[in-house]
């Protein structure tokens, strides 16, 4: 007989059936796993979409918050009933503070008169220092009695120039509140000096990459008499002339909370208050008078529209020359 192969069924032991049982066990837990992480994934995406759908509104909300809080119209520019004369966009303000040239500036800013140094090639020295110090502008004043010594005669030569202080802060990148006076209350007093610093000042504006920024029409005047509101109207007209080129801001600095030429005859454009708490004495550092406290409620009840500006906060005094200063006295008997 020859040999038969037998196929003889086999049937699962118990241990076989444990192990396929627990095989499957572990094909439903892998599938359960699955379905959880398929299942936890869609959630993480879910997740992760709402939170950048929020936080996509929370920008444009907040985006929207902040343009309620300073509204475009807010953004005051110089426009007045001679706004066809050319006042820049380039030199707005509102309630917070100036912006030049679209970007929004705090000035700080310190004084200087070139006259006092008669050296122009030591003038960038100066506003480079000014510059390290932190401050971005300087006030400066020039001197009528040295530029227009006598009647049509003006000179801006030498240490009388403008154009070299323009220069100088313009390299610094120091801005320049320009001072001119000229404290003449017979109406324009002297047109030759006036249309002198024009000339000098017109390509030097901001308007042109230049560093000024503004224009004070003079120091420290009263509205009243009605012969000082008209005084400030005339050289008003003489700065916008459509002629001039003059397009920068005009201010003023009211010697005290004076109120003076915010609104009315011979407004300007950019109210300032000056303020010497400590008056005029450096003779006696011991003696310190009260602190004013109510500048931001004066600025609140005046001009709430404009920034607070400042042309002059004390930083210091002088004392007086001759025999009245202090220690000349001593110095007179010592030398004696």
């Amino acid at each position: 007989m020859g040999h038969e192969t037998h196929r003889v069924p086999v049937l699962p032991s118990t241990a076989t059936t444990a192990g396929i049982k627990a095989s499957e066990t572990r094909y439903s837990s892998s599938i359960l796993i699955h379905n959880e992480h398929h299942q936890m994934k869609r959630k993480s995406s879910w997740f992760w979409f709402s939170t950048c759908l929020f936080s996509a509104v929370f920008v444009l909300l907040s985006t929207r918050a902040q343009q309620t809080l300073v509204p475009e119209n807010q953004a005051t520019r110089f426009e007045r009933s001679d706004t066809a004369m050319g006042i820049t966009d380039q030199v707005m303000f509102d309630n917070y503070s100036l912006i030049l040239n679209g970007q929004r500036i705090i000035i700080h800013s310190g004084e200087f008169h070139t006259f006092r140094l008669p050296v122009p090639s030591l003038w960038p020295d100066i506003l480079q220092k000014v510059k390290a110090a932190g401050l971005n502008a300087v006030s400066v004043y020039t001197h009528m009695g040295l530029i227009n010594p006598a009647p049509d005669v003006v000179d801006f030569n030498d240490f009388r120039a403008l154009q070299p202080l323009y220069d100088a802060a313009k390299a610094a990148g120091i801005w320049i509140v320009l001072r001119p006076g000229p404290v003449c209350p017979s109406h324009i007093g002297q047109p030759p000096y006036i249309q002198g610093i024009i000339d000098e000042t017109v390509p030097n504006q901001i308007t042109q990459g230049g560093p000024v920024i503004a224009i004070q029409i003079d120091n420290e005047y009263s509205q009243n008499p009605i012969t000082n509101a008209e005084y400030f109207v005339d050289l008003e007209a003489v700065y916008r002339d459509p002629s001039s080129g003059i397009v920068v801001p005009l201010t003023y600095n009211d010697p005290g909370q004076g109120r003076n030429f915010i609104n009315g005859t011979g407004a300007v454009d950019l109210y300032g208050l000056d303020s010497y708490p400590q008056g005029f004495d450096c003779s006696n550092p011991t003696v310190w008078h009260p602190v004013t406290t109510n500048y931001h409620q004066y600025h609140a009840d005046v001009n709430p529209s404009q920034p607070w500006y400042f042309p002059e906060f004390q930083g210091g005094s002088f004392d007086a020359w001759g025999p009245t200063a202090p220690g000349i006295r001593e110095f007179s008997t010592t030398q004696q």
